[in-house]
């Protein structure tokens, strides 16, 4: 039997609610894999033959070399690129319309340790192959296009033929395979490791070499063992060794069999008539089909004629611009069927500059107030490598490593508030500055900030601005909104940068952070309102979040979900149209001139308020960010509510 992952190209997982692919880098990993452990298998069928009067360069090994390009590399990306262009983009929308999405890329180990995705990955899938391997044999119409694999026959069995088996197998083992690595959501480099082991433990089961012997027969398939399964005596009742890696599932199950010498002959009951090359036993199963076509010269020219039309149709041609990755490697978790416009980039970094002065020119044209402090995902888009632009990413690590924007720099709300007090109070100018130095952010650099969908973004946005009088720029819809429209996303920790050399010393004064300073507004402006942005339960006194001293909320607060002023909690993170977000304040009393006071736990779903009611253009002396918020307020001795 095959190898377990030789068509690897085809392996898709999941990843959020975005379809997502190998990462390019595995494109050349793989096949660089394939040449070497070809090569070495190889060298030790030379210098150590079980069968010596066996030749290595037999008659047909030109056929089986074909089938070592075109099942080892180009199927894999033929099928997967028809998939990813023509096939999965309607599975995605259809599985999104009837709400399944959630239910299928459960991505249930997309947070594991590497090691053991390594080990489901080998385990679960290897047995998954076991089982359809079995069915391939019991099944009269699997067992028709399996017959190509056992068409070995004496003096053919060698470590090349681990890959001559039909394109419609393929189909079949990566059908039932994709549900549960779209289940589990491994990391390409699980997989990746599965499919280079599985290659080499393929070659050498088909290998003529005398491997097997020991305690290991009983964990690992070897060539002893697996000659067995091509035993011409062997029909869909007798046949054994069913193993792709392991060997311990036919042991487990019964189906093992090892006698010390190799059977008498090879083949099945018919291979004396069966198609002896590449071309005609592609293109067997279309013979069955139309069993008065009997040229093969036809079949195999109509054969490579769908093959190239296959081939031109795998990737949308003139649609998919390349999103420039700015030196770092194509993240696993990429968009599919969407795509952005042809000259949705810059072609190089001066043209990326210039567009720099466009930022904010779409919330203008919007309606928002302070427009230079939104950017489209466009704007983004066409600036993405200008010298002087700094894409700040405040998402966790491991969400950052699963993809971010290319060139983007992560840091955290760790980073620029401090727990030492009360739980997530902005840290001091000098501080912030100190950080924003150690990211690399020189003195002429324009900052933009995002996220994926949650309010950490608009925090950094109003702790710069409020204590640093720092000015950066926030994008709207952060990273959904960003894959929404197709553009690619980059893998790994991200770039090392040089220190950078900003200075923020001379820009706002000391900001009204505590709970003294709050009320003190609050008393200098008569009729202010105060927004508790928290969740319901949370407002209500239901839940008590952890880091609270206790539940409820202070006396007076209206309750409106910071999540409100998004467009969609779900789907479309991007802030509401002014219009809409001038009706959901008047329904919460806040009105153009109404004086307010935003707070939270710890001043960061607060802050996305904050921003809207900016972005309506409230003035911002009439408006404060409770820093402390709900984290310190619960730890005095003041009256709650309810």
């Amino acid at each position: 039997m095959r190898s377990g992952s030789d068509v690897f190209g085809l392996v898709r997982c999941p990843s959020a609610r975005y379809v997502v692919w190998l990462a390019p880098m595995a494109a050349y990993l793989y096949p660089i894999s394939l040449a070497a452990l070809s090569g070495f298998v190889f060298a030790l069928e030379r210098f150590f033959p079980w069968r010596p009067g066996q030749k290595q360069l037999r008659p047909k090994l030109w056929s089986d070399f074909i089938y070592l390009v075109f099942n080892g590399h180009f199927l894999g990306l033929l099928l997967a690129g028809l998939a990813s262009t023509w096939i999965l983009p309607h599975v995605d929308r259809w599985l999104a319309a009837e709400g399944l999405t959630d239910a299928v890329y459960r991505n249930a180990a997309a947070q594991w340790p590497l090691w053991l995705q390594i080990i489901v990955a080998l385990v679960v899938v290897d047995f998954i192959q076991w089982c359809v391997h079995n069915l391939l044999h019991r099944i009269p119409l699997f067992w028709e296009f399996h017959k190509a694999h056992h068409s070995v026959k004496d003096g053919e069995m060698d470590w090349i033929v681990s890959f001559r088996f039909s394109w419609l197998e393929v189909i079949v083992y990566k059908s039932v395979l994709y549900l549960p690595l779209v289940f589990f959501g491994f990391r390409w480099e699980a997989l990746m490791f599965h499919a280079i082991f599985g290659t080499l433990i393929g070659h050498l089961n088909h290998a003529n070499l005398n491997l097997g012997h020991g305690p290991w027969r009983y964990v690992l398939n070897s060539p002893r063992m697996h000659i067995w399964h091509h035993d011409y005596e062997g029909d869909a009742k007798t046949t054994v060794n069913f193993g792709i890696i392991f060997s311990s599932w036919d042991w487990i199950f019964g189906t093992a069999k090892m006698p010390p010498e190799p059977p008498a002959r090879l083949g099945f009951d018919g291979v004396e008539t069966f198609p002896d090359n590449f071309f005609s036993q592609e293109i067997w199963p279309l013979e069955r089909v139309m069993p008065r076509v009997h040229s093969t010269v036809v079949w195999s020219v109509i054969g490579a004629l769908v093959m190239a039309a296959a081939w031109y149709l795998r990737e949308p041609h003139g649609v998919r611009p390349e999103t420039p990755m700015l030196g770092e490697v194509a993240a696993a978790s990429q968009p599919s069927g969407v795509f952005p416009p042809t000259d949705a980039y810059s072609p190089d970094p001066a043209e990326a500059e210039t567009a720099l002065v466009h930022f904010g020119k779409q919330a203008h044209a919007d309606g928002y107030a302070d427009h230079e402090s939104m950017v489209s995902v466009a704007e983004l888009a066409k600036a993405l490598g200008a010298p002087t632009l700094v894409v700040l990413d405040v998402r966790p690590e491991k969400r950052f490593t699963l993809g971010h924007i290319p060139g983007a720099r992560r840091l955290y709300r760790g980073e620029y508030s401090s727990g030492d007090e009360v739980p997530g109070l902005s840290r001091t100018r000098g501080e912030l500055e100190q950080l924003l130095r150690g990211y690399g952010v020189l003195k002429d650099n324009t900052v933009l900030i995002y996220g994926d969908g949650g309010p950490e973004p608009y925090r950094l946005w109003w702790t710069l601005r409020t204590v640093a009088g720092f000015h950066t720029r926030v994008l709207d819809g952060g990273l959904q909104a960003w894959k929404a429209a197709g553009h690619h996303v980059a893998g790994g920790e991200g770039l090392a940068v040089a220190a950078g050399d900003v200075t923020v010393s001379g820009a706002a004064a000391t900001p009204i952070q505590r709970w003294p300073e709050t009320s003190a507004f609050i008393t200098e402006h008569p009729g202010a309102k105060l927004l508790d942005t928290r969740s319901e339960i949370e407002f209500d006194g239901t839940e008590q979040h952890p880091k609270a001293g206790r539940a409820g909320h202070i006396p007076g607060a209206a309750h409106l979900d910071w999540a409100d002023v998004l467009r969609d909690k779900e789907g479309d993170h991007r802030l509401k149209p002014p219009n809409e977000l001038s009706d959901l304040f008047a329904r919460h009393g806040v009105e153009e001139n109404t004086p307010v006071v935003t707070y939270c736990q710890s001043g960061t779903r607060s802050a996305a308020v904050y921003f809207a009611l900016y972005q309506l253009g409230f003035d911002a002396n009439d408006m404060l960010n409770y820093d402390g918020s709900w984290a310190e307020y619960s730890r005095l001795d003041l009256p709650v509510e309810p």
